[in-house]
């Protein structure tokens, strides 16, 4: 089974992050490619300026929570293989975003588009914090209750240090 087919079925909770190969390359690789995903998916929606910024403040902030994470419980070993789940399920997030933002962003989108995008984009991120707790739970081994309160502790913290750092304004 490849790299490609192990975050498939990771994004559908039939893999977990001890299923990738152990490679710190891999996971520095991955940290590049999220940080490049994001810049093409937000270029419709922010600032060039905040891009760059919100982007790194986004890796800083999955691999420190992940890091620290691991560490309080004993588990820091199964970092790599950890933020490379957590970037790697990021970019493939990322990329199913992408034709939302597009339509949001278009001036000439009919409101009733735009709504039902706004509310496929709001499933994608529903989508992310369960498949993120999924990792979670098998990198720490714990319940899924327990995963999807880390999760959702990780989302809500990038959410508010991007909106206090990098208050979203449009483009243009």
């Amino acid at each position: 089974m490849s790299v490609l087919e192990k975050l498939l079925a990771m994004m559908i909770l039939k893999s977990a992050p001890q299923d990738l190969p152990y490679s710190p390359q891999f996971a520095v690789q991955m940290a590049f490619v999220y940080v490049f995903s994001g810049l093409v998916v937000l270029q419709s929606t922010l600032k060039p300026d905040d891009m760059l910024g919100g982007m790194l403040l986004s890796l800083t902030v999955q691999a420190g929570f992940s890091y620290l994470v691991l560490r309080a419980l004993n588990r820091s070993a199964r970092f790599v293989q950890t933020i490379s789940a957590m970037l790697a399920v990021s970019i493939l997030f990322n990329l199913l975003s992408w034709p939302i933002f597009v339509v949001v962003a278009d001036a000439a989108a009919a409101e009733s588009l735009k709504a039902t995008m706004s509310f496929l984009f709001l499933m994608i991120i529903s989508w992310e914090v369960l498949v993120k707790a999924h990792i979670f739970r098998h990198a720490l081994e714990m319940k899924m209750l327990s995963a999807l309160a880390l999760s959702f502790s990780l989302f809500f913290i990038s959410v508010t240090l991007s909106q206090l750092l990098f208050p979203a304004q449009a483009t243009g």
